[in-house]
């Protein structure tokens, strides 16, 4: 369930958002803007170097019907600017008993950020 998924009526506040992600820190299904063009990891692997990731992505270069895709090697370190990054996160009413009302969510850590604060519609 995605955050945006939660029963109307809900009320939530979330932390600051991610603007760029360490390559390190990429999962598949994250979406990146890489040269102007959207790139979507399909896999990340560890590499035999030391503080090196190899990272699989595909994309549609010049906007046509082709996806092409990729395997880079790259720093760890190395900074992409982040479209989509959505994370797992449970998510409780802050106000009901402990362990009563939660929900397991997806957030987009690049246009919600953290959750922070959740009431749900009976409060």
């Amino acid at each position: 369930m995605l955050l945006t998924d939660l029963p109307s009526g809900m009320w939530v506040l979330t932390g600051s958002v991610v603007t760029a992600v360490e390559a390190r820190e990429l999962r598949e299904g994250d979406l990146l803007r890489v040269s102007g063009t959207q790139v979507t990891v399909t896999g990340t692997d560890g590499h035999v170097l030391p503080d090196m990731t190899r990272l699989f992505v595909s994309y549609r270069p010049y906007d046509n019907d082709t996806i092409r895709t990729e395997g880079w090697t790259l720093p760890t370190t190395a900074r992409f600017p982040a479209v989509q990054l959505l994370r797992p996160e449970t998510v409780e009413c802050s106000l009901c008993d402990p362990g009563t009302n939660t929900h397991e969510v997806l957030v987009d850590r690049v246009e919600h950020g953290w959750v922070q604060h959740w009431v749900c519609d009976q409060h």
